[in-house]
């Protein structure tokens, strides 16, 4: 009964704890489950929100980039003076080059603002322009027509092709726009409207429009109230916010996630004067503006709240706060995969399962465990171990070893049996350090090591370490010892491999260490650059660039020299203009054949083989490959180049990539002020004689007749006309009109003064004006050029030089004949009739008189041709 007592006894104690196994793994399987489904769901979080907040940057990043061009247009009325025709403005957009450069565009416009008393003039002029369609724009009307207090009407709308219906829209007629209006006039920043439905766009959805100001040239814009006085009218980039996000999302994100955005109004301004993320009325209503699951969005659409995988951004956009609303979509890859968490409770309960069963039968083996424990280590003790050696003595007498140690003994395991330790000892010194490791073993049953030397049977030595341990003895009295011996000469391996690993991460981190101090540099370089690029795009004149790149040369490439060669005028050479370090070459000018990059288009030497090859402009004293050429190329024309040295014998890691940003930034700083000056030079330029035009004329005239109001001084002005010039077009045919006027302009302007101004006033008219001369200066200068047309002999096309070509003069002189400027040419003009009726070929001066005044001198006659 008492034997039956204990077996249920041991039997409730193996129940008890196969149950307590069972229940904690069992815990312990489901905790990892969960543990493991929310880490997966941690994961596809992170990985979510991160794709989201690319996709936030891609839209922000876009947006800023399209800004750029909203002030490139700015730039662009502030550089003629602000004003500008259709022809202009087509000219401008095409070289801006959008489709690639800017994707993502439904227009670009230019609006124009207007009070009511200028309205007719405005559609007039427009009607008018004729800079593309000879004929004009006769269908140019109001959009929707009306009064209102002010009008901002699409004067410019590119590109027109599906872009119609937005020509002619007054934007101060739509209610929801006169606020962003207002705010950009006001504040001279581009400013988003809420969104809109486009006039342009029958499609239903919507978008937006980011404007900028255009103020007039010359008045003062630093306050809010001097700002819109000085109001122009607008330039404006239009959105179909479709086509704006499907340049952004590719297919792939949308079938993965549901994006959304929501305009929530205008941002807050901060202290500093930037724009927060938070709304400036949190309370107004927001609208949905995108969502991706929907070809088109109205204004009453419910917005999807984040909930699962979600994410929430915000963006300002031309002042106006986007909330980004991000949510994955059922059986995207963002979704949490239970499988993973299924797999790993049905293993954990099966492993507790089997963890049960082995407790249990682990417990009723105990007791036979515990019987086998003796003959189980030496078993294992006599197991041949390739690594360590084994070796069983009783004193200093051997019993027994494995293979290792009568491999390190150079002998046979047979014969170390009965030998004794000290016989394989290298010295007298190691049988002493083992005497009193032994004894140090017997006298406290603990266990020692010893570093002791093998003497092998070639007569070598071996370094070992030796680690005995005392077994129990089953007989009483000495018992065995159990030696491991290890070879010294793995760890000694072991150690070297290890200090050449930590060689190896040492050079490693400096490697680390450097790649990080060049991208430090390479960031430096970009911030440079970009500022640069800056600085290029707001500089007036060449000089201007010539110094910004001299000085930020020096800073991008300190370990360089260099210089800029920019294209002569006749294109058949260069010259040298700025420049930075000590630039070893002396060549100021060059012709395009001496320069290889010039005459191929690109960079050189471009190898090590083209490196034989030198420039004749260069100077190769320091050894080969110690300069570059690199062409600066705008719109496929050639500019110049840029010119580098290398301190040493070869250039710095990642420069050339550095110097061929440095080469597009300078190309299109130089193209920029070309096309400037070319749209400069056609505002006020008469094409046919290379004279002022008639609307420079009459603003010099009015500049000049005012100042000679203030200082008292008189002011002269002729009006030319060439005799019988219909004549002339219709014998000779007007080519030859148009060589006789082209040799008439470079007659006046040989003849006239420095001071005088000269120009083409219609036709084959031509007006003299001459600030500070009186009517005797006014007649001389008068019969001169009279002289000179008299002189001028005129080369036509498949005939003999055309001669005796005359002129009719008519001369006033204010304060004498009128007494204000602005009446100078209506008296001209009535004195040039004089002359023609008197017979031409003459001057005549104006018979009004001002002021009493002495009889002029007679004018100089002469017979006409």
């Amino acid at each position: 009964m008492a034997l039956r007592g204990m077996l249920g006894s041991a039997r409730t104690r193996t129940i008890a704890a196969t149950g307590a196994i069972l229940v904690v793994g069992l815990s312990l399987t489901f905790a990892a489950r969960v543990l493991s489904e929310r880490m997966l769901a941690a994961d596809m979080q992170r990985r979510f929100s991160a794709d989201a907040a690319d996709i936030s940057a891609a839209v922000g990043e876009r947006l800023r980039t399209h800004a750029e061009v909203l002030v490139s247009m700015q730039g662009l009325y502030a550089s003629i003076g602000g004003t500008v025709d259709r022809a202009q403005f087509r000219r401008y957009i095409d070289v801006l080059d959008l489709g690639r450069r800017y994707p993502g565009f439904q227009a670009l416009q230019a609006l124009r603002h207007v009070t009511p008393d200028g309205l007719d003039a405005f559609l007039a002029e427009v009607r008018a322009d004729g800079s593309v369609d000879s004929a004009g724009q006769p269908d140019f009307a109001l959009k929707p027509p009306g009064k209102r207090a002010v009008y901002d009407i699409v004067e410019f709308v590119e590109p027109i092709r599906g872009n119609e219906d937005a020509l002619g829209f007054d934007a101060a007629a739509n209610p929801a726009q006169l606020d962003s209006l207002r705010r950009t006039a006001e504040t001279g920043r581009i400013v988003a409207t809420p969104p809109v439905k486009l006039v342009q766009d029958r499609s239903g959805g919507l978008g937006f429009i980011l404007r900028a100001p255009i103020y007039r040239a010359g008045e003062p814009a630093q306050t809010p109230s001097q700002r819109v006085a000085a109001l122009r009218g607008f330039v404006a980039s239009v959105y179909r916010m479709n086509d704006l996000m499907r340049g952004v999302l590719d297919p792939r994100s949308l079938q993965q996630m549901q994006v959304q955005i929501v305009d929530r109004g205008y941002a807050k301004q901060a202290r500093d004067g930037t724009m927060s993320g938070e709304a400036e009325d949190p309370t107004a209503a927001s609208t949905l503006m995108y969502n991706s699951t929907e070809p088109n969005v109205s204004l009453v659409s419910q917005v999807a709240e984040p909930g699962g995988v979600a994410a929430d951004r915000s963006l300002v956009v031309g002042e106006r706060v986007w909330r980004l609303v991000f949510n994955a979509r059922p059986g995207s890859i963002y979704a949490v995969d239970h499988v993973v968490p299924d797999l790993v409770l049905a293993s954990g309960a099966v492993i507790t399962l089997l963890i049960a069963l082995i407790a249990g039968i682990g417990l009723r083996s105990r007791r036979l465990f515990g019987n086998l424990m003796a003959l189980d280590a030496e078993q294992r003790a006599l197991v041949d171990n390739p690594l360590a050696g084994i070796l069983f003595t009783r004193g200093h007498k051997i019993l027994r070893s494995n293979r290792r140690v009568a491999e390190l003994c150079g002998r046979l395991s047979d014969e170390l049996q009965n030998e004794t330790v000290e016989s394989l000892l290298a010295s007298d010194a190691d049988s002493q350090v083992f005497g009193a490791t032994l004894t140090k073993i017997r006298d406290s049953a603990m266990a020692s090591a010893a570093q002791l030397h093998l003497r092998r049977k070639d007569g070598s030595t071996v370094l070992i370490d030796a680690y005995g341990k005392p077994l129990p003895s089953a007989r009483g009295g000495e018992g065995e010892i159990l030696w491991i011996v290890q070879d010294k000469t793995d760890v000694m391996l072991a150690e070297a491999e290890r200090a050449e690993h930590a060689r190896q991460l040492q050079d490693t981190n400096a490697r680390l260490t450097s790649s990080l101090k060049a991208s430090e540099i390479r960031t430096k370089e970009i911030a440079l650059l970009t500022e640069l690029s800056g600085v290029l795009q707001s500089c007036q004149k060449p000089d201007e660039i010539f110094a910004a790149v001299e000085t930020y040369a020096g800073f991008l490439f300190p370990d360089e020299a260099g210089a800029l060669y920019l294209m002569n005028d006749a294109r058949d050479g260069v010259t040298r203009g700025p420049r930075w370090g000590e630039v070893t070459s002396t060549a100021q000018a060059f012709a395009l054949d001496d320069c290889w990059a010039l005459r191929r288009g690109t960079k050189f030497p471009v190898s090590e083989a083209s490196q034989g090859l030198v420039c004749g402009h260069a100077c190769c004293e320091a050894g080969i490959g110690t300069y570059l050429c690199q062409p600066l190329i705008a719109q496929n024309t050639l500019l110049g180049v840029l010119y580098r040295e290398a301190a040493g014998t070869s250039f710095a890691d990642d420069t050339d990539q550095l110097a061929t940003m440095l080469a597009e930034q300078i190309s299109l700083a130089l193209a920029n002020l070309q096309l400037r000056e070319q749209l400069r030079s056609q505002a006020i330029r008469d094409q046919l004689t290379g004279l002022y035009n008639r609307r420079f004329l009459e603003d010099a005239l009015a500049r000049e007749s005012g100042r000679a109001m203030r200082t008292g001084e008189t002011m002269a002005l002729l009006i030319i006309d060439v005799d019988h010039f219909k004549k002339i077009n219709d014998t000779f045919g007007h080519e030859s009109g148009d060589a006789v006027l082209r040799e008439l302009g470079t007659v006046l302007e040989k003849t006239i003064r420095k001071t005088d101004i000269v120009g083409r006033f219609g036709g084959e008219e031509f007006l003299v004006l001459m600030p500070g001369a009186d009517i005797d200066a006014a007649l001389a200068r008068a019969n001169a050029v009279l002289d000179a047309v008299r002189a001028m002999h005129v080369d036509i096309p498949n005939g003999a030089p055309l001669r005796n070509i005359t002129a009719s003069i008519g001369l006033a002189v204010t304060p004498l004949h009128v007494p204000k400027g602005d009446m100078l040419v209506a008296a001209a003009d009535a004195a040039l009739y004089q002359a023609k009726g008197q017979g031409r070929n003459r001057v005549v001066e104006s018979d009004r008189r001002s002021l009493m005044a002495p009889p002029a001198p007679l004018a100089k006659t002469g017979t006409e041709g």
